[in-house]
């Protein structure tokens, strides 16, 4: 148990996610995880609430995938940088319950998870961070400065 294990758990957590094994990307929270998301007013809680988060986003983006850039932290809150990238060709879903028909824009934007782990190196807390810009710029669902 500890920092290795962890690692092993982000790293089949994004295989599955890519390979879209929704069992693999789950397994690396606690059934009763909370995560705190931009856009959403509360937290979701629970792993089944993780995972149809993820479903959601490959629904949008069918070819959607992530790699991990870079990670820092050892201790009880490290935190893992990534990259998604994919094309919007299916429905995206906002937190308020507003759909976003495809586009066919290729997005690619970085964002950052802060994790809490619990004794047994599940995620029990997660505060993701990403891009928002350079996500709702090539949807168009946002104007460039300028413009």
């Amino acid at each position: 148990m500890g920092i290795e294990r962890r690692r092993q758990l982000l790293t089949e957590a994004i295989t599955g996610l890519n390979a879209r094994d929704l069992d693999a990307y789950g397994r690396m929270f606690a059934e009763d995880v909370v995560v705190y998301t931009p856009g959403q007013q509360e937290p979701s809680r629970g792993r089944a609430a993780r995972v149809q988060w993820l479903v959601g986003l490959l629904e949008a983006f069918p070819d959607g995938t992530a790699e991990v850039v870079g990670s820092l932290g050892d201790g009880d809150r490290p935190c893992a940088e990534f990259r998604f990238s994919g094309t919007h060709t299916g429905p995206l879903r906002g937190a308020d319950g507003s759909v976003v028909a495809p586009t066919n824009a290729r997005v690619s934007f970085p964002y950052c998870i802060v994790y809490t782990y619990g004794e047994d190196d599940l995620a029990t807390e997660i505060h993701e961070y990403f891009d928002q810009v350079e996500l709702l710029l090539p949807l168009g669902l946002l104007k460039p400065a300028g413009a």
